[in-house]
């Protein structure tokens, strides 16, 4: 019998947690209700009361009582993430769901997003729908979420079938999933890659798969880059072959643009002193929503990925302050590091005549790597586009080589 965790306001959702409690037990599991309410009114019983959890954060229900509500808020999320933590540590719940509007979602999500990738979780939220944010609901983590269709205020057949569902999601995860990461000791490459990128990374990632090793790949959007950083951080990646650095381009320009969230790139595996393989593939564009298109796009020029995304090019400015910022972070790396630079395109559409054609500005870009690199950096410029089949094999070529001196280096030093 699993133990299956329930983060609700049990001051205003009691029916619903009522119905959810039926539910698990119906399964053959045991619920375990943690209360987080935070409002004046008295909550139904639960497993967890909301004083045990604010207790955990350091503090008492009178004064989370007389703070305002996002003070309230602040301290019960600090908590409950706590609470959480400390109960999937010791082995207590199995998997875990919250259910709400904005308020308890945002509580829920920050303490579902501190656990392990692979544990079940699940998120049935108001604010699952329309034009909202998914990132304020997931974050990096893999939380599966719900729309709730109907507001909690009472149950009907609509939120009946809605939350059953729900329960039975997590009741499936946490009978025949549940499995955590583990790479049982092998070496896991992470690469990156979005559609501009695809093909040539998958070439080479296949060639090294071929060779005996292990890959793991990121999409190079927003997320991917961040929950990149975060594994090798983590010690679940052992090598990179980032070859897909247009995340960097959202950073350069505020944080802003569809594959905006992942900054500072490059940093992690700088700090770690794993081996890196980087190429700046796709950093001469900005991938915009309709709605974010910049002042000057007719200006800058673009193209339309699909019928809500443009391409739009960069300035040859912007290209080259990014460059910098590439070297810089580079430049702090402990472990092997390799740059190579594809002299004849960084992505699709970029070949003699076609739209991100920019010879000259990829000729500064080379100019930049080799005058600023440390000298412990090796740059290899190659007369190649990113979408070559021959650039492709050089990127396996170039990892190979690059994990077998640092495992070389680790024998002898052992």
């Amino acid at each position: 019998m699993a133990v299956v965790g329930v983060i609700a306001s049990c001051d205003t959702k009691y029916h619903e947690v009522q119905f959810v409690q039926k539910k698990i037990k119906m399964s053959g599991n045991s619920p375990l209700i943690l209360d987080v309410s935070t409002g004046p009114h008295i909550p139904m019983r639960a497993d967890v009361s909301r004083e045990e959890i604010l207790a955990m954060g350091g503090y008492t229900w009178e004064q989370v009582h007389a703070m305002d509500k996002s003070g309230a808020i602040a301290a019960m999320t600090e908590s409950i993430s706590k609470m959480l933590l400390k109960l999937v540590g010791e082995k207590k719940i199995d998997g875990v769901m919250g259910m709400g509007g904005l308020q308890n979602t945002v509580m829920c999500s920050a303490a579902l997003r501190l656990l392990p990738i692979g544990f079940p979780k699940i998120i049935c939220s108001t604010i699952a729908s329309g034009y909202r944010y998914f990132d304020t609901v997931v974050g990096d983590k893999d939380i599966m979420v719900v729309p709730s269709i109907v507001d909690f205020a009472g149950m009907n057949p609509v939120n009946e079938a809605v939350l059953g569902n729900t329960v039975s999601a997590l009741i499936g995860m946490v009978t025949y999933g549940g499995k955590r990461i583990d790479t049982h000791g092998e070496k896991y490459i992470a690469t990156t890659l979005m559609g501009i990128t695809n093909d040539t990374v998958m070439r080479a990632s296949d060639e090294l798969t071929a060779r005996g090793r292990k890959m793991i790949s990121f999409h190079s959007t927003g997320i991917g880059g961040r929950v990149m950083e975060s594994m090798i951080r983590e010690g679940v990646i052992s090598a990179v072959m980032d070859l897909s650095l247009h995340e960097m381009t959202a950073e350069y320009l505020g944080d802003y643009g569809y594959s905006k969230g992942a900054d500072n790139r490059l940093c992690a595996a700088a700090e770690m002193g794993i081996p890196a393989l980087i190429c700046p593939g796709g950093i001469d564009f900005a991938c915009l929503r309709k709605e974010e298109l910049l002042k000057d796009e007719e200006d800058r020029g673009y193209v339309w990925h699909n019928q809500d995304l443009t391409h739009t090019r960069l300035y040859e400015s912007e290209i080259l302050d990014i460059t910098h910022t590439i070297v810089e972070r580079l430049n702090r790396s402990k472990g092997k590091t390799e740059v190579i630079l594809p002299m004849g395109g960084l992505r699709t559409m970029s070949y003699p005549g076609e739209f991100f054609y920019k010879p000259e500005t990829i000729q500064k870009m080379r100019q930049i790597f080799e005058a600023d690199l440390k000298p412990e950096i090796v740059f290899k410029a190659y007369d190649l586009n990113f979408c070559d089949p021959e650039f492709a094999d050089i990127c396996a070529q170039e990892m190979e080589a690059l994990l077998n001196e640092a495992e070389g280096s680790r024998k002898e030093s052992a």
